[in-house]
């Protein structure tokens, strides 16, 4: 262990106060197992410092420092260059873990000494309702392997779970290596982005089901809220960036490519339908995003839609007729909201 501590666990927060106490409460119920626990406080301007500090007097495990308010990826990057384990593991603020969690971690990840490691989580929804996801993936993976078979449950089945931050525990020493960061210039899956990049780097992986990690949604859970055309653009970016890694590994078999072209083409198509104004300005860059990127085209022009007028312009590259499309269905969408 390094330094002593197999597992450094790291806690970005901004304004909790009134959250991060339960989730600290969690991780300190559980015996030491070599962890240390570094919560990363991004500036927050209400009592979340002193609620941590409170904890520091309870267990000597947890050490707080307090940056300039930067986002949530300079937090957690923050963390990881203080980190001191052998592993890395995220648990965010408003979130909590279950008694045994840390140890059934500990205890894979010393039997197994994978690179990575993922498992399962469960989603609590604010109605009382929990959905218990478990990857579908089960136990030792090389690299192509597991690049060849996590797809179909990250698209089709737990969407998200493979990019999902708090469910994975990996090496500092690859992290260290190849200076692995989250990317502070995105707002939008960042976390994918960089377990993608993880991915790359890592050759041995072991998948099991623990789902002790409780993941708080408010409202409804729902994915379905309007991105700015900008963070479509990310969106559009994380999936090309999984299909080049796909793709060098010799894993991007006929069924990935198909999730891929699937889910890039849906993306491009929602740039526009989603877009909260139209702007001929805003349409032309999107359009010479989707043109510029190798994979965007060819997935629109596979993608099985209703909009089928949309479908034609982008094809044409027709930016005055897609602005029109844009300006007419926004006039529609406010209509049929005022006639509710």
């Amino acid at each position: 262990m390094h330094n002593g501590y197999l597992i450094s666990v790291i806690v970005p927060v901004y304004n909790m106060a009134e959250m991060i106490g339960r989730c600290l409460k969690s991780i300190i119920s559980m015996p030491s197992l070599g962890v240390e626990v570094l919560v990363i406080d991004d500036g927050s301007t209400d009592g979340t410092g002193d609620t941590v500090r409170e904890f520091l007097l309870q267990d000597s495990r947890i050490n707080y420092f307090r940056i300039q308010h930067s986002g949530v990826s300079v937090a957690r990057n923050c963390g990881i260059s203080k980190a001191s384990g052998e592993y890395i593991l995220f648990i965010d603020a408003d979130d909590e873990i279950e008694d045994g969690y840390l140890q059934n971690i500990a205890d894979t990840a010393k039997s197994t000494m994978a690179d990575i490691l993922v498992w399962g989580i469960k989603r609590c929804f604010e109605n009382g309702s929990v959905e218990e996801w478990k990857p579908d993936l089960k136990g030792s993976y090389g690299r192509q392997a597991f690049l060849e078979a996590f797809p179909r449950d990250q698209y089709w089945h737990h969407k998200g779970l493979y990019g999902f931050v708090s469910n994975k525990l990996l090496k500092k020493s690859i992290v260290d290596r190849y200076n692995l960061r989250f990317d502070q210039t995105m707002t939008l899956m960042e976390d994918y982005d960089f377990f993608l990049r993880g991915y790359a780097r890592c050759e041995s992986f072991y998948c099991f089901p623990e789902t002790g990690y409780l993941y708080h949604i408010s409202g409804s859970g729902s994915d379905s809220g309007r991105y700015s055309d900008s963070l479509y653009r990310q969106l559009i970016g994380v999936q090309t960036k999984c299909s080049d890694l796909l793709k060098s590994e010799g894993a991007l078999t006929d069924v990935n490519e198909r999730i891929l072209t699937e889910a890039i083409g849906g993306l491009s198509l929602a740039s526009f339908l989603e877009m909260k104004k139209a702007r001929y300005s805003k349409v032309k860059t999107c359009m010479d995003f989707l043109w510029e990127n190798p994979y965007c085209i060819p997935a629109v022009n596979s993608k099985i839609t209703t909009k089928k007028a949309l479908k034609r312009f982008i094809l044409k590259r027709n930016v005055p007729m897609t602005f029109l499309f844009v300006l007419f269905w926004r006039l529609y969408l406010s209509l049929r909201l005022r006639a509710k």
